[in-house]
């Protein structure tokens, strides 16, 4: 097992002498990630092990584990968001190679004879954010009358507090009968 994470590796070479890659590196390192992050405080566990099946397919199985800082996007505040996320590619050179590949791999495509273990991370990294970060409602700070929903039977909201814009109407339409 190799600590030191190479910027790039010949797939084909590395899943031969099945090597295997685990560490770590701090989230700041990681530009495109940062971008989409609350904070690039923390670092990132990561396993990557390179190896060929039985049709001589090179596959890449990874683990990656961290915990990223998100906006909430109900309160707009920090929020915490763990990944633990295993994932397994299968190395093509050409697009039309993946409908070859196993069910449960997912394609990456080779690039000049080389991959990026980084990049890799990183892109797993990116997968694991939801499309809209939010607090569990219990646990969002806002005031959660502001998002009731009808549908939602949790969240009680106080009907005589707030006026019927239509009671006016209501005493229009009344006095019309008297």
């Amino acid at each position: 097992m190799s600590p030191r994470l190479p910027d790039s590796v010949d797939p084909w070479r590395t899943a031969d002498s099945g090597q295997r890659f685990a560490g770590s590196i701090p989230l700041k390192t990681l530009d495109r990630l940062c971008e989409a992050l609350a904070g690039s405080e923390g670092e990132a566990e990561y396993e990557l092990a390179f190896h060929r099946d039985q049709q001589r397919r090179v596959l890449i199985d990874g683990r990656v584990k961290a915990l990223l800082s998100l906006e909430c996007q109900r309160c707009l505040g920090p929020m915490s968001h763990s990944v633990d996320s295993a994932f397994h590619l299968a190395v093509i050179e050409v697009a039309d190679e993946v409908e070859r590949i196993p069910e449960q791999c997912e394609p990456v495509q080779v690039e000049d004879g080389r991959i990026s273990p980084l990049a890799l991370i990183e892109d797993e990294l990116l997968l694991s954010i939801p499309q809209v970060p939010m607090h569990d409602r219990a646990n969002c700070p806002t005031d959660p009358r502001l998002f009731h929903r009808e549908s939602d039977g949790d969240d009680e909201v106080d009907d005589e507090a707030a006026p019927n814009p239509f009671a006016v109407l209501a005493a229009l339409k009344s006095d019309e009968k008297n």
